[in-house]
């Protein structure tokens, strides 16, 4: 049960993370896609800094990456064990 609690802390924080997203932006976190071809990589639209606020998004964005990241891997983790 240990591993449970872990992960429900980490998975607050994330949830935490994205509700700063939401007050900073007014919209949800929508995990970035994936380009399905090469030369779309090319055409994704450039973002360009030109606000605290901007820079707070950017930041905030990374955590959120990387908490889910985290998270992610804690749960496989303990799938893993379980099984």
């Amino acid at each position: 049960m240990m591993m449970q609690d872990a992960v429900t802390v980490e998975v607050n924080a994330l949830l935490g993370l994205k509700k700063q997203y939401k007050d900073l932006t007014g919209e949800d976190f929508v995990p970035a896609q994936q380009p399905k071809k090469p030369d779309e990589a090319g055409k994704t639209k450039q973002t360009i800094v030109t606000s605290a606020s901007d820079v707070d998004v950017k930041v905030i964005k990374e955590k959120i990456e990387i908490q889910g990241q985290k998270v992610r891997e804690m749960k496989a983790a303990g799938a893993a064990k379980v099984m």
